[in-house]
């Protein structure tokens, strides 16, 4: 089994983030997830954003690398690899420059070879690697795009209920979504679950 994290950076995650709206799924990743896989030596993979526009020069821009919003509160001890850096809800879309505070950023483009090969790189083939389990924000937005990127590439992958939360943070929405759109791509998997088949 391989874990993934999906957007856990400040703006998203922390008081005073951009995007941060309070979603409980922060604290139980920080507080158990976290401890549970450092314990255990299990690294956890991670795709993180790079919003800026193409030059940047768009003040309002989020995710901005060099800056603490861009910053990862994934502990960086735990990644086996260089974080994929998109540009765009899916993570096949990149841009040049992206994650490089000293790059101009160029436009958004897609890169789906680039984003197969750092799967490999990262959580091994799919043959290999067991099923991948999703954590992050936002559910109904990037966790879904993930979701189903990983799953056309062949890989068994699974969303971590605890894990997740929708942009708002409605634990009854959550839910919905997890038992409607996202089962289409990948089974809903709760902790107590995962935590079992991480210690098999």
């Amino acid at each position: 089994m391989r874990l993934i994290s999906v957007d856990f950076q400040h703006d998203f995650v922390s008081p005073g983030g951009v995007h941060y709206r309070g979603q409980p799924c922060v604290g139980f990743v920080t507080g158990t997830v976290v401890p549970f896989v450092r314990a255990r030596g299990i690294a956890v993979a991670e795709i993180v954003s790079d919003y800026r526009s193409p030059g940047g020069d768009d003040a309002d821009a989020t995710c901005v690398p060099g800056q603490w919003g861009y910053e990862s509160a994934i502990p960086a001890d735990l990644k086996p690899a260089a974080p994929w850096v998109k540009a765009s809800i899916a993570p096949t879309w990149v841009r040049d420059g992206g994650g490089r505070a000293d790059a101009v950023p160029g436009p958004a483009r897609p890169d789906p070879t680039g984003f197969g090969t750092w799967l490999e790189a990262a959580i091994g083939p799919p043959a290999r690697s067991g099923p991948v389990v999703i954590m992050g924000l936002v559910l109904e937005v990037c966790v879904l795009a993930s979701l189903i990127e990983i799953g056309l590439r062949g890989y068994s992958a699974a969303v971590l209920v605890e894990g997740v939360d929708t942009y708002d943070g409605d634990q009854r929405r959550k839910l919905e979504f997890l038992d409607t759109l996202a089962g289409f791509w990948g089974p809903p998997m709760t902790w107590a679950q995962c935590a079992a088949a991480l210690e098999g």
